[in-house]
């Protein structure tokens, strides 16, 4: 008998994929993520595979009782891996679909910031004015850019880097130095990357250790320094960040990921539905980077391309089928 799968947070990308491969899974479709709200859906099932909307916690796992949990992500923060573990519920995920894919995300932020896409843009369509001015912006050759993770991603932005001519610096509590002996950059210390880069790009998973990474404490070692995030937005302290930019220690921002992030999907009619006053305040704040002409911010689609998306399915698919990638 197949094995029963409740495909949670499902997109039609997904769906017809699915249908043309014809995997042996029994799989019924849920276009909601999975949480407490929708956990009754998923208890009849084996296995459930989530995307990134997807909250589930200790409680969603004592109600739907399911063998494993799929992430379709590389992440797997949304799920309580402790309770998981001690309960033999399997966690997988997708370590390396969108490594090259979220590395060209990463630079077509850092050339928007750089060379003021947006404003250039609005400028035409908008605006109606066929006119540079206030548009200058800078050079990539030369700049010193600053890594954050040397894992896949880090290392595809730091190939990218070398194409613009930049000098490159990296942090990694576990560096790779045959990498940065063939790619030639250079390992160094938290502090040192913060003060010798021009701009400063993460690529590090979010955990316990991780969460703001990029504090008020880190930003005061910044001088106009330009921060590029598509990890997670927890790696950045929406305040300090905010602060940074009025004091002119971040000269600006390109974010793919934001801490609130998993409010923003909602109207902001609902903010009242927000319990949490620290939450509440992060998805204010959230709001105010978005108003700010020196932030760029897309709603976290550095890994939404085509080619990721089928890689992605793809290895969920491995992950149901013959438990690939666990992580607990």
């Amino acid at each position: 008998m197949a094995k029963k799968v409740g495909w949670f947070d499902a997109t039609e990308f997904e769906k017809e994929f699915i249908k043309d491969n014809s995997p042996d899974l029994d799989i019924t479709f849920f276009e909601e993520p999975l949480n407490e709200d929708t956990a009754e859906k998923a208890e009849d099932f084996d296995a459930v595979t989530i995307f990134i909307d997807s909250k589930v916690s200790a409680d969603v796992l004592e109600k739907i009782d399911v063998d494993g949990v799929a992430c379709r992500s590389t992440g797997f923060d949304h799920v309580d891996l402790d309770y998981a573990s001690e309960n033999g519920v399997t966690v997988y995920n997708v370590p390396d679909y969108s490594s090259n894919t979220v590395a060209e995300h990463t630079f077509a932020l850092l050339l928007a910031v750089s060379r003021k896409i947006f404003e250039a843009i609005n400028k035409v369509r908008e605006e109606g004015e066929f006119d540079h001015s206030g548009l200058r912006g800078f050079d990539l050759k030369g700049k010193t850019l600053g890594v954050i993770g040397t894992g896949a991603i880090g290392k595809h932005a730091i190939r990218m880097a070398n194409g613009f001519q930049m000098h490159v610096v990296a942090y990694d509590p576990f560096p790779d130095h045959d990498a940065a002996n063939d790619l030639g950059f250079e390992y160094v210390g938290m502090d040192e990357l913060l003060e010798r880069s021009d701009i400063v790009s993460l690529h590090c998973p979010f955990n316990e250790h991780t969460k703001h990474i990029i504090s008020e404490e880190e930003i005061s070692k910044m001088d106009e320094t330009v921060i590029i995030n598509t990890s997670r937005g927890g790696l950045v302290e929406t305040d300090a960040l905010l602060e940074g930019l009025d004091n002119g220690s971040v000269l600006a921002a390109g974010l793919d990921v934001l801490e609130g992030e998993g409010y923003l999907s909602d109207d902001i009619h609902y903010l009242g539905k927000v319990d949490n006053q620290d939450d509440l305040k992060i998805l204010l704040k959230d709001h105010m980077l978005m108003k700010r002409d020196d932030v760029v911010i897309t709603p976290h689609n550095a890994f939404n391309s085509e080619e990721a998306l089928e890689r992605l399915v793809r290895t969920t698919l491995d992950n149901l089928l013959e438990g690939s990638n666990p992580v607990n």
